[in-house]
C-alpha cells in the first residue's frame, strides 16, 4: 500500500471492516436478518439555498469548458481516429500533467469514433508509449451529459503502463440523442465490442485480462446499468469502481431541484406514476441483480462532495452486501466531487487494481 494523508489510511482500514462484515453476511442463513452498515438519513443530504447556487454558478462553468473540449472531438468526415497530441499542448483545459506527458513523450493521445447502434459515437484514448507486451486498459466513464463535463485526458490518463479509453455517449460531440440511462448504456457495451478493432486498426495490443472499468458520478450509473443489462460484459472486466457515483437517483432527485428539473426538461422524466418507472428502470441501487457476486466493486466517496450525498454510496453498499457481494469501500474525508483535493486518491486506486 502506498504511503497515504490519514484522510484515506484510516478509511481504507474501514473499508476492509465493511468487506468482512460482507464476508460474514455470505456464511450467514437465509433467516438472519439485514445487517444495516450505516445509518444516513435522507435528512443529512439537504442542501442549502447558497450551496444550491453555487452547484449552478459550477455547472455554468463546466459546460462551457465543455464548449471549449468539444473541439478537441472535431474529425473530419472520413476520419474515424486522430492523433491529438499538438493540440493538447495549446488547449486552454489541458492540464500540466498531460502536457509534461506529450512534451517527455510519455504518451499518445488520441480521438476516435465508433459505431453504436449505427450512430457515430466519439470517446477519447491514451497510449502510454514503450510498454512492453499487451497494456493493461481502463475504461473510464464520464460524468455530466453532453457538453455539460465532456472530457478530455486527465491526470488518470497519464498514468504510467495503463492506456484510458472513454466514451461520450450520444449526444453533444456524437451523433444520436442523450438518454441519461436509456439506449446510452449500448455506447458502454458497443465501446467495449469496440476494443479488437481498435487493436486491429491501430496496431495496439491491450492486456487480455487486466481491463478495468471506472465510473465518475454519471458514469458509475452507466457502469451499473451496463453490468446489469448485459451481464455478458462481466467476462471482459477484471474489477469496477465507482467513483462520487450517481447511485441512488431517488436521493439525488429528493435533494437537488436542479437535477429533477434537468431529467424532466431534457430525458423524459415525468411527474407521477410515470415516474417510478423511468427511475426503476435507471437507478443503479435498483439494477445490480445480475452482477456477479465474484466480480470485485470498489465504491469511492468524498465527505465534502457537493453533487453526491453519501447517502448514495451507503444505499449501494447495503444493497450488494444484501445481495452477498464483498465490496472496497473507501471514504475520503474532506474529499470533493472529482477528488481533485485528494491527489493520493489515484494511488490508491492503482493499488487496488493491481491486487
Amino acid at each position: 500500500m502506498p504511503n497515504l494523508d490519514s484522510r484515506i489510511r484510516i478509511l481504507i482500514v474501514f473499508s476492509f471492516f465493511v468487506a468482512l462484515i460482507g464476508y460474514l453476511k455470505l456464511q450467514s442463513s437465509a433467516s438472519t436478518p439485514k445487517y444495516a452498515l450505516i445509518n444516513y438519513p435522507l435528512e443529512k443530504c439537504a442542501k442549502s439555498t447558497e450551496t444550491l447556487a453555487a452547484l449552478k454558478a459550477q455547472s455554468a462553468q463546466i459546460l462551457k469548458r465543455g464548449q471549449e473540449n468539444a473541439k478537441l472531438y472535431d474529425l473530419k468526415p472520413a476520419e474515424a481516429f486522430k492523433n491529438i497530441n499538438e493540440v493538447l499542448l495549446t488547449h486552454p483545459n489541458t492540464i500540466d500533467a498531460v502536457k509534461k506527458a506529450i512534451e517527455q513523450k510519455t504518451h499518445q493521445f488520441y480521438v476516435f469514433s465508433y459505431y453504436s447502434d449505427g450512430l457515430k459515437v466519439k470517446g477519447y484514448l491514451s497510449v502510454p508509449n514503450n510498454v512492453p507486451g499487451p497494456i493493461p486498459l481502463i475504461i473510464l466513464l464520464r460524468g455530466g451529459n453532453r457538453l455539460l463535463g465532456l472530457p478530455i485526458p486527465d491526470e488518470l490518463s497519464t498514468t504510467p503502463g495503463y492506456a484510458v479509453l472513454t466514451t461520450t455517449y450520444r449526444g453533444g460531440v456524437s451523433e444520436g440523442t442523450d438518454e441519461f440511462g436509456g439506449k446510452d448504456v449500448h455506447d458502454v457495451i458497443n465501446l467495449l465490442d469496440n476494443i479488437p478493432l481498435l487493436e486491429k486498426n491501430h496496431k495496439i495490443k491491450f492486456h487480455e485480462k487486466n481491463k478495468y472499468l471506472i465510473g465518475v458520478s454519471r458514469g458509475a450509473m452507466e457502469l451499473f446499468l451496463a453490468l446489469n443489462r448485459y451481464p455478458e460484459i462481466q467476462n471482459k472486466i477484471r474489477k469496477v469502481v465507482s467513483i462520487s457515483g450517481l447511485l441512488d437517483l431517488d436521493v439525488e432527485i429528493k435533494i437537488r431541484k436542479d437535477f429533477k428539473d434537468m431529467l424532466i426538461e431534457n430525458f423524459g422524466l415525468k411527474e407521477g406514476e410515470h415516474a417510478k418507472a423511468w427511475i426503476a428502470n435507471r437507478n443503479p441501487v435498483q439494477n445490480i441483480g445480475r452482477i456477479s457476486k465474484s466480480l470485485p466493486i470498489m465504491i469511492v466517496q468524498g465527505t465534502d462532495d457537493t453533487r453526491i450525498c453519501l447517502k448514495e454510496g451507503y444505499d449501494m453498499l447495503q444493497a450488494l452486501h444484501d445481495k452477498g457481494h464483498t465490496v472496497t469501500y473507501v471514504e475520503i474525508e474532506g474529499g470533493d466531487h472529482a477528488l481533485n483535493n485528494t491527489p493520493d486518491f489515484i494511488s490508491v486506486l492503482l493499488d487496488w487494481l493491481e491486487q
